[in-house]
Parts: structure tokens; C-alpha cells; sequence
């Protein structure tokens, strides 16, 4: 449990901030609104306690006013630092069935805290961002499968600020948790995994496939990655042309044909293309900055690719 002391620190952290909450910072360019997501400051070796203040200060001397909230980034560091033990994992990774158990008992215990912990835990959360100027308009990487956990997962929204959960799963999943969107009248982003050969016919990740699931929903809504989509094969400014009127945001990196992230303007992506695309005919589509590629110095390269939307735009006046 936390004490009101404790949620209060929580809030105000240490940043060098005024502990009011501060004027809304701008980051509106060109009548495009772009963002970060948080994701991109996990997995390149930052412990995880902390890695909220690193997100704030970076968005801040950045000057960028809204991101996407990775879940993980709010969860105790104990949890984490078990489930990551041991190396990556995913298909085709085998780890020791001792270190495989540890990890299966460290995520039912995250599970049991996440469904615990009073809302008033998000809630000094959200106070944090906003005294820093910045907006919580997603949130994302909360795994669920129950209909407790997915309520849960609203509920945490809610508390946070959000307007949009980021969920990345099938069209059966996506039947599932439909009733449950409509029932909390909350947007939920489908993310998928853009990916023109997928053989897997619940996977979301053909334009067919997104259209199924978009349909399922009134308040379903697209939220697409144009790097992960050019790795995929896509044609990403046909999809965002063809499917504008429901992606809601846009995750921005930029990869090459052969899935491998690089620094913006070194790939295969078109990051400027696009974001042209959305200032000249006016889409209503948020843009976050992300770029997962190896690094030694996040905070830089976010705003490098900052820097870069900005003069592509400023180039195409």
C-alpha cells in the first residue's frame, strides 16, 4: 500500500520543476502534433527505476507536450528486473525451466500488484507529467487476457489521463474486447503487427485484416507504426492515405526493408513523406516520435528526430 506522504513524492519526484502544475507545453508544428512514445526508453540497458524521470526530463528540454504512456515504465523496478532476467525472450529463445518459473511468478505477482494498487498511484503519476507540462494521451504495453484484467486496464487509463489504449492482439482477441470498449465508451488503438506476408489468419496485419478489426468497434481505432510497416512490405503513405479517417496515431521510425531499425533518414521509411501527408490535407493524426535502434543516448536521439520532422516540414512550405 502507499501512503499519502509516499504518492505525494511519487507526484512531485525530483525533477528541477515547478511544483504547479506548468503551462501546457506546444509541440504543434506546421498544425502537425507530435509526441513520444515512452516505449523507446526501455531495453537499451537504463535501469528500471527512474525511467519516468529520464522520459519527463527528455520531453521537456525536447519540448515536446504529449506522449504515450508505457505501462512498464510505471510498475516496480522488483517486478521487472525478474521478468527480464536471463536474457531476452520470445519465439525461438529457450531459457532454463528455473528462470522460466521465476519469470511466470514474478508476472502473476505484477499482475496481482497492478490489480491492487489504488488508482491514486496513477493518478500522482499523471500530476507528475502535467507539472511538467506534458499530456498523457495513451497508454500502452498492458498485457490482459481476463475481463478483470482489461477492465483494470481502463480503469488505469482513466487514472492516468489517457484518451486511447494501445492493445496488440488478434481479430479474436479484438471480438473479445470490443464489448468492452464500447461498455467504458474508451478508444482503443489496434495496434497489430503490419506485416504483408502473414500467414496467420487472426493476426492483424494485412490493410484487410486491420478493416475486420476496425469494424468490430465504434471505438476502435488504428494506431500504426510506419516503421514496423515498411519492414513489413507495406506501402506505408498508401496506408495512411487509404485508412486516415481511423488511425488515430502514428508511431514514427524509421527502418529499412530488411526489419532493421535506423536513425531517421537512414532507412527505408517515409517519415517525411507522411508527415507532409498529414499537414497538407489536414488529418486530425497524432505523430509520436519512436526509434528503437541500439543507442547510448535516448534522450539525443529523440531530439535528433525531432529536429528532423521539423525542418521536413519547414522544407515543404
Amino acid at each position: 500500500m502507499f501512503s499519502r506522504r509516499g504518492l505525494g513524492k511519487l507526484a512531485l519526484g525530483a525533477l528541477p520543476l515547478s511544483a504547479a502544475a506548468a503551462k501546457k507545453i506546444d509541440s504543434v508544428v506546421h498544425g502537425v502534433q507530435f509526441g513520444l512514445q515512452s516505449y523507446i526508453f526501455t531495453g537499451i540497458g537504463l535501469p528500471q527505476e527512474g525511467l519516468i524521470d529520464q522520459v519527463i526530463q527528455c520531453m521537456v528540454d525536447c519540448r515536446l507536450g504529449e506522449c504515450d504512456l508505457y505501462a512498464p515504465l510505471t510498475e516496480p523496478a522488483r517486478f521487472w528486473d525478474r521478468i527480464r532476467a536471463g536474457g531476452p525472450a520470445g519465439p525461438g529463445v529457450t531459457v532454463p525451466p528455473e528462470i522460466a518459473a521465476s519469470r511466470a511468478q514474478a508476472r502473476q505477482e505484477l499482475a496481482e500488484w497492478r490489480n491492487s494498487v489504488p488508482l491514486d498511484y496513477y493518478r500522482a503519476i499523471r500530476s507528475k507529467f502535467e507539472n511538467a507540462g506534458i499530456a498523457i494521451c495513451g497508454l500502452s504495453g498492458f498485457p490482459g487476457s481476463t475481463e478483470e484484467e482489461l477492465s483494470r486496464t481502463f480503469e488505469i487509463a482513466e487514472a492516468v489521463g489517457a484518451q486511447l489504449i494501445t492493445l496488440g492482439f488478434g481479430l479474436s482477441a479484438a471480438k473479445r474486447v470490443a464489448p468492452l470498449a464500447d461498455k467504458h465508451d474508451f478508444i482503443v488503438g489496434i495496434m497489430g503487427g503490419p506485416n504483408m506476408n502473414a500467414t496467420n489468419p487472426d493476426a492483424i496485419a494485412k490493410p484487410e485484416s486491420y478493416d475486420a478489426a476496425v469494424s468490430l468497434s465504434r471505438k476502435y481505432s488504428i494506431v500504426f507504426d510506419i516503421g514496423d510497416a515498411t519492414g513489413g512490405g507495406y506501402d506505408a503513405l498508401k496506408f495512411v492515405e487509404d485508412h486516415h479517417n481511423r488511425i488515430t496515431l502514428l508511431y514514427l521510425k524509421d527502418r529499412r526493408r530488411d526489419r532493421l531499425s535506423v536513425p531517421w533518414g537512414e532507412g527505408d521509411t517515409p517519415i517525411k513523406e507522411i508527415i507532409r501527408l498529414i499537414k497538407e490535407r489536414k488529418y486530425p493524426i497524432k505523430c509520436y516520435l519512436d526509434c528503437d535502434y541500439k543507442t547510448s543516448n535516448r534522450a539525443a536521439d529523440v531530439k535528433r528526430s525531432f529536429e528532423y520532422a521539423k525542418a521536413a516540414l519547414a522544407e515543404a512550405r
